[in-house]
C-alpha cells in the first residue's frame, strides 16, 4: 500500500513478489477494463488446479522415490563390498549398462528442473521453448491458447476492435505471452497479412478462432463464444494434465526396472565369468 501510494504500479509489485509476467499482464488488462474480480476468479481456479496437480504428482512420485532410494543403497553396497570379490573379473557389461541408466536418470532429472524453471518464468519465450518438448509441449500450448482466448473474450466484451486489441496487448508487460502475441499480430497486420494466416501461424492462437471469425457474429456474441471456447480449453487442459501425471509413475517404474536389471548383470556376469574360468 505504501509503495502504491508512492506511484508504484501493481504489476511491478506483483512481479517483485514472484508472479510471472503472464499473470501480471492478465491482472493489468483486467484492471484497465474493470474486470478485476472476474480475472481474479479465473486465476484462482488456475491456482487451485495447479495445487491439485502438484499434490497428485507428489503422491505418484512417493512410491518410486522410495524404490529409487533403496536401489541406490543396494548399488552402494554392491560397489563397496561385491566389487572387491570380483576385482579380478574382466566382465564389465553390467557396469556399462548401469552407468548408462544412471546418466539417463540424471538427464531426466535435469530436464524436469529446466521445465520447472521455464514454467515459473511464465513468459512467451519460455512457453515457446517448451512447445518443442514431445510430452509437455502440447500441454503448454493448450495453456497458452486458453489464456489468450480468455483475454480475447474479455477485450471483445469491452468493445475493442481487432486493431485496438493488438495495440492494447502490445503495450503490456514486455516479454509476457499477451504482449508478444499482440505485438506479433499487429506487425503482421501492418504488413498486410490476413487474420486467418496469423491464427494459423501463431501456436498460441487456437484454430477454432477461425470458425468463430468466419461465422460473422456480432461483437457481444463473439465475446461469449471466445469465453465459452476458453472454458472448453481449460477442461481439455485439466484432462491432459491428469493423463500426464498418471503416466509419470509407470515411466519411473520402467527406469527403476532397467536399473535393477543393470544391478543383476553387475552381480551375475562376474559370477558367470568366474565359473567359466573354472
Amino acid at each position: 500500500d505504501q509503495q502504491m501510494r508512492q506511484g508504484e504500479h501493481l504489476s511491478s509489485l506483483l512481479a517483485g513478489l514472484g508472479f510471472g509476467k503472464t499473470t501480471v499482464t492478465q491482472l493489468n488488462m483486467a484492471m484497465s477494463q474493470g474486470r478485476l474480480t472476474e480475472s481474479l476468479t479465473q486465476l484462482t481456479v488456475l491456482g487451485r488446479m495447479k495445487n491439485e496437480q502438484i499434490k497428485k504428482l507428489q503422491a505418484e512420485l512417493a512410491y518410486p522415490a522410495v524404490l529409487g532410494g533403496m536401489m541406490v543403497l543396494v548399488l552402494v553396497f554392491m560397489q563397496k563390498f561385491l566389487s572387491v570379490e570380483f576385482a579380478d573379473s574382466n566382465s564389465r557389461q553390467g557396469d556399462l549398462l548401469l552407468t548408462l541408466l544412471v546418466i539417463l536418470m540424471l538427464a531426466a532429472g535435469l530436464l524436469l528442473v529446466l521445465a520447472a524453471a521455464c514454467l515459473k518464468k511464465q513468459d512467451y519465450r519460455s512457453f515457446k521453448q517448451l512447445l518443442a518438448w514431445p510430452i509437455l509441449g502440447p500441454v503448454v500450448g493448450l495453456y497458452g491458447q486458453y489464456l489468450v482466448c480468455y483475454d480475447l473474450g474479455m477485450l471483445l466484451a469491452s468493445g475493442f476492435s481487432l486493431q485496438q486489441m493488438c495495440a492494447f496487448a502490445s503495450q503490456q508487460t514486455p516479454g509476457s505471452l499477451q504482449e508478444q502475441v499482440g505485438r506479433r499480430a499487429r506487425e503482421q497486420l501492418l504488413q498486410g497479412k490476413k487474420i486467418e494466416e496469423i491464427i494459423q501461424e501463431e501456436p498460441f492462437l487456437h484454430q477454432d478462432l477461425l470458425m468463430l471469425l468466419q461465422a460473422g457474429c456480432e461483437r457481444g456474441e463473439l465475446s461469449r463464444q471466445c469465453l465459452l471456447l476458453s472454458r472448453l480449453l481449460f477442461n481439455r487442459l485439466r484432462q491432459k494434465l491428469a493423463k500426464l501425471i498418471v503416466n509419470v509413475q509407470p515411466i519411473c517404474f520402467i527406469l527403476i526396472g532397467l536399473c535393477i536389471i543393470g544391478m543383476y548383470l553387475k552381480l551375475l556376469l562376474p559370477i558367470y565369468d568366474s565359473m567359466q574360468q573354472l
